[in-house]
């Protein structure tokens, strides 16, 4: 095993820890997480390497999280909350490199990206999450099942410490999209844009995503996480969604049926 793979995130923590006996001058096992490289040889690449060390979360923690992404949502909306819930937690647990990272980086994503109503910015800030905790391609595939949660389960779930106003109900969005995420729940709810509900609704969701992370990091840390779910890439011959006609009419745009001409470029890459 190559450590080029190794430091990509190319190989999952079972085939890692399974092969832990050849590559120990590579790797280094920690207690309840697992890092790549010393400090030393991080700085003299003259920056941190991913994945960065991860210590499990006990369920108090993983609960202080939603509470701390839930408040941080009315500090930095979205994508910030959903992040920041995990990394001020691995920043008392684990301190360097977390404490260095610049959780604010995220903060564009707010509104489904600088109030576009495009992806969620939760799915977002739990994608850098992930990715921060268990490098590009594992952490991809940890957001993959974040992304089907958010789409799937009625939300949001999480109930904080100090909620901003009183929610009625649920809805199930069968979308990543942040504009329909919450316009459904919007009108289920009967509340308008920037009400004290909505506003609430949404940190709680991005407690949701952020702790639904933070379960699936605990996973792989224990040696258990699986992939389970198949994102819709090629469903339409372009990254898509299958539920288009919901929201829109016969002007959906057509590809131009020449699919996959391109994936050779793809080889050593991704």
């Amino acid at each position: 095993m190559e450590t080029k793979e190794l430091l990509d995130g190319q190989v999952s923590r079972r085939g890692l820890i399974k092969s832990a006996a050849g590559i120990a001058g590579v790797a280094a096992l920690t207690m309840g997480g697992l890092g790549f490289l010393s400090g030393a040889e991080a700085s003299k690449k003259g920056s941190a390497v991913l994945p960065f060390p991860y210590k499990k979360f006990t369920a108090a923690e993983i609960k202080e999280a939603g509470n701390i992404a839930h408040d941080n949502w009315f500090k930095g909306f979205c994508s910030f909350a959903a992040l920041s819930g995990g990394v001020e937690i691995l920043r008392r647990k684990v301190g360097k490199p977390y404490t260095s990272f610049p959780m604010e980086l995220t903060t564009f994503a707010h509104g489904g990206t600088s109030g576009w109503g495009c992806t969620c910015g939760t799915l977002i800030g739990a994608g850098v999450l992930a990715t921060l905790c268990a490098g590009p391609k594992t952490g991809e595939a940890i957001n993959n099942e974040v992304v089907n949660f958010y789409a799937t389960e009625a939300l949001p779930i999480f109930v904080p410490d100090h909620p901003r106003a009183d929610l009625k109900t649920q809805s199930v969005s069968n979308s990543p999209l942040c504009h329909l995420s919450v316009g459904k729940w919007m009108k289920k709810e009967g509340v308008g844009f920037l009400s004290p509900q909505q506003m609430d609704r949404c940190g709680r969701v991005a407690a949701d995503m952020c702790m639904k992370t933070l379960e699936l990091l605990n996973l792989l840390a224990d040696v258990y996480f699986e992939p389970k779910t198949k994102a819709p890439v090629f469903a339409n011959e372009i990254p898509s969604q299958n539920n288009c006609t919901e929201c829109h009419g016969p002007d959906i745009p057509k590809t131009s049926g020449k699919f996959g001409t391109g994936l050779d470029l793809l080889k050593g890459g991704h």
